[in-house]
């Protein structure tokens, strides 16, 4: 009962609520860059490729060196880092799972189209550490060092949030946020992590045809549930560890250090849906460094109730696939959360029509700057709660220029096309 529980608040990250409605609503691998300049601070602007596929790099973090100031490329590998002039930054790092860290001087880049071509990171093997005979009692030993890998203070950070909902491929409502997070030391428990509102917007599109709206529950304070090393106990706990198959499949290269990468499966004829996904550990350290995983969906009775909190009771919902990510940034030794997502798409069915509807939902949070100075808990009033309606604490699309210098995660084409859609519409509603 007690990870059926636990479960249940990690999957509000995609929990959905369901009424009906009738109304209407450097160096050769750099090909080039866009720098744009301003009084106070430079924007560089650019896309992360693989260097043999031509292929956009996804989630790849892209850092200012020497300072917290961070980003993530998007789902087409784009991205934007925004770097105030004061800090007198020289280069940029750009790092992935499996590439070769890569360091650029800001110096050096040109004038149009910034490309970086990231390498695949080869493992000597003659420098791979022997694998661990047992994979299970490797896991219970991660999960032991944590205090030690993580920091033992408490850290002020930013962060860029932003949540979708999308009705078979087009967007139904976009809501995003810069926030301030109060990140308790890594020996206290998850609940200690603060969330706080600094600036949002949101848009919404609902047309006068549609029967059912979907809106997601849960919002940034839950999304820092997916920091699986602060709160293990949610894939992996004392309970439900012998539910689980784990396996060391290969060593695989992030920051330029060697990471175990542990596959786990969970083991069939379970009556509550746990994880199957894979594990990256620094082998030396044994930190988890980044995590991808998805909900075993065979039981989908029981997979369904882990999400739907209120829906028409002549709609079926089942889930059709999860996809959870999340990933850490190491600073002088000790390891931060930086950055996670989390995807889940339904099919809903009518009892009484032929046809169904496919959504999918999505929330991301990644962290774009820290600092362990004036890290202080917020006000209660201040707080943003777990499993509250995030797009009702925002206010809809207004100017392009929202966001100022703050770091945001670059939107995809599509999210960009459907901004600009919304904001005429909501520009003529207001006139």
């Amino acid at each position: 009962m007690e990870t059926r529980n636990k479960l249940k608040k990690l999957c509000l990250v995609a929990l959905i609520l369901i009424t009906t409605l009738n109304y209407s609503l450097a160096g050769s691998l750099i090909s080039g860059l866009n720098v744009i300049n301003s009084d106070d601070y430079i924007v560089i602007e650019g896309k992360v490729i693989d260097s043999k596929t031509q292929k956009p790099i996804i989630f790849a973090t892209v850092s200012a060196v020497g300072t917290n100031i961070g980003t993530i490329t998007n789902t087409e590998g784009m991205f934007s880092i925004n770097i105030e002039k004061n800090l007198n930054v020289k280069q940029l790092s750009f790092s992935y799972i499996g590439y070769v860290k890569q360091l650029v001087n800001i110096s050096d880049l040109p004038k149009t189209d910034l490309i970086v071509k990231l390498e695949s990171y080869a493992v000597p093997i003659e420098e791979v550490i022997v694998h661990p005979n047992n994979p299970r009692e490797l896991i219970i030993e991660i999960l032991r060092k944590i205090p030690e890998n993580y920091s033992n203070t408490p850290n002020k950070m930013m962060a860029f949030y932003r949540e979708t909902i999308s009705k078979k491929r087009k967007y139904v409502s976009i809501s995003e946020a810069v926030v301030e997070i109060y990140k308790a030391p890594y020996n206290q428990n998850i609940s200690e992590d603060l969330v706080k509102l600094y600036k949002g917007r949101k848009s919404a599109d609902v047309k006068t045809q549609d029967t059912v709206i979907m809106k997601l529950k849960g919002g940034p304070s839950t999304a820092l549930l997916l920091d699986i090393a602060k709160n293990p106990d949610l894939i992996f706990s004392k309970e439900n560890i012998d539910d689980y198959k784990f396996e060391i499949t290969e060593i695989t290269g992030i920051n330029n250090k060697q990471n175990y990468v542990i596959n786990f499966t969970q083991i069939k004829n379970n009556d509550y849906p746990l994880f199957n996904g894979k594990l990256y550990v620094e082998i030396n350290s044994l930190a988890i460094t980044a995590a991808e995983f998805s909900l075993n969906l065979d039981n989908e009775r029981a997979a369904a109730a882990l999400f739907i909190k209120k829906k028409p009771l002549l709609m079926s919902i089942v889930p059709t696939s999860t996809t959870y990510f999340v990933k850490y940034k190491e600073d002088n030794g000790k390891y931060y959360f930086s950055h996670a997502r989390g995807e889940v798409s339904f099919k809903c069915n009518w009892k009484a029509k032929v046809f169904n509807s496919k959504y999918t939902v999505m929330t991301e949070i990644a962290i774009t700057d820290k600092s362990d100075k004036d890290a202080v808990k917020f006000n209660k009033n201040e707080q943003l709660r777990a499993g509250i309606i995030f797009e009702d604490k925002v206010r809809p699309y207004q100017d392009e220029d929202f966001w100022g210098k703050y770091n945001t995660i670059k939107p995809e084409e599509s999210i960009e096309n459907a901004i600009k859609k919304y904001g005429v519409i909501l520009k003529i509603q207001t006139n």
